[in-house]
């Protein structure tokens, strides 16, 4: 049964917002103003995930394009600056930077040739998304003394290297599982360097080889499973689709069946900023989805709940391992969302 939320414009719109007071980042004479709010839908799971105040903290801002926003072991946050290829770190009064060459690329090698998603693996090694080495990569080092050093964990599908890996989940199996769009690429789909004539989403299995999930997406995104590591979310964030799809998982050979649309915000492209991009997944199965005009909490089964707007683009969120918290990377800033 296709479970399927069309959203039309006029919904976003006439969600009443519930504002907090103004946030001042740090002085930065070109820091974008940003309006921060929750919007329910419902009213009353929302106060419950949020509170009636709901408390945003801009942790720090700087950032040309931030994503993959992490959590680490020891409380600090971590996200990428993409086209600056480094990572950048929350200090606790504002930032510092916590790795260089995070994409294992030149500077100039293309408009974004850092690392995006990040990730812990089972052994609590750093996991990267490196868009300019178009590959996943484990960092060398420990967490608390970062190097560049990489470890390639891959870097090819049948021969032929990946576009630009850009967003990854660990599965309870040890499988990678990660997508593919072409952002990374100097000149995306039309880069000369491209290899594959697909966008595909791989699974990297426990052995280090390589298998393709699905190359039915345009520009592969956001990535997710459900706690039961059952079903695979991922967000399409090509104009011509903004989805966030649900497909089942049938069997530990991950063969796919049949898939759902969660979010399809198509007729909201040029009447809210922002795309289907990242995704993070609650222990109780709750969604939060960037989308057009920021982030859309969905239940499962694609009912919408609330819409935390920023003022900025969204492009990828961290829930907290304690889910006390929600990270947002938001274009210039690094924000946090206090989750009840």
């Amino acid at each position: 049964m296709l479970r399927c939320l069309l959203l039309l414009p006029f919904l976003w719109l006439s969600c009443q917002g519930t504002p907090t007071a103004p946030q001042t980042p740090p002085a930065d004479t070109d820091a974008p103003p940003l309006a921060l709010a929750v919007s329910p839908v419902d009213t009353a799971v929302t106060e419950a995930l949020f509170g009636k105040a709901p408390e945003f903290t801009v942790l720090f801002g700087g950032m040309e394009w931030a994503e993959g926003p992490l959590v680490l072991p020891d409380g600090g946050v971590i996200c990428s600056d993409v086209p600056k290829n480094q990572i950048l770190r929350w200090t606790g009064s504002g930032s510092s930077v916590y790795l260089e060459g995070s994409g294992a690329a030149p500077n100039d090698y293309s408009g974004e040739p850092g690392s995006n998603g990040l990730h812990l693996d089972a052994a609590g090694r750093l996991l990267l998304c490196q868009h300019g080495a178009r590959r996943i990569a484990r960092m060398d080092a420990p967490l608390d003394d970062p190097q560049p050093v990489f470890v390639t964990v891959a870097d090819n599908y049948d021969g032929k290297k990946f576009n630009s890996p850009n967003d990854l989940v660990v599965a309870p199996d040890g499988s990678i599982l990660f997508t593919d769009p072409t952002y990374g690429l100097p000149g995306q789909r039309e880069s000369p360097l491209r290899e594959l004539d697909f966008q595909g989403v791989f699974r990297i299995r426990p052995d280090g080889s390589v298998q393709l999930l699905s190359d039915a997406y345009v520009q592969p995104n956001g990535i997710g499973l459900s706690p039961d590591g059952k079903t695979l979310y991922v967000a399409d964030s090509d104009r011509s689709r903004l989805t966030v799809t649900a497909t089942p998982i049938l069997d530990e050979n991950y063969r796919l069946g049949p898939g759902d649309t969660l979010i399809n915000a198509r007729s909201l492209v040029g009447k809210a900023e922002g795309s289907t991009d990242g995704l993070a997944v609650a222990k109780n199965g709750r969604i939060f989805a960037t989308a057009p005009g920021g982030v859309w909490v969905i239940e499962p089964d694609g009912r919408l709940l609330s819409k935390i707007s920023t003022g900025q683009r969204v492009a990828n969120v961290e829930l907290a391992p304690q889910e006390d918290y929600l990270y947002l990377t938001s274009d210039y800033y690094l924000i946090r969302l206090k989750l009840l």
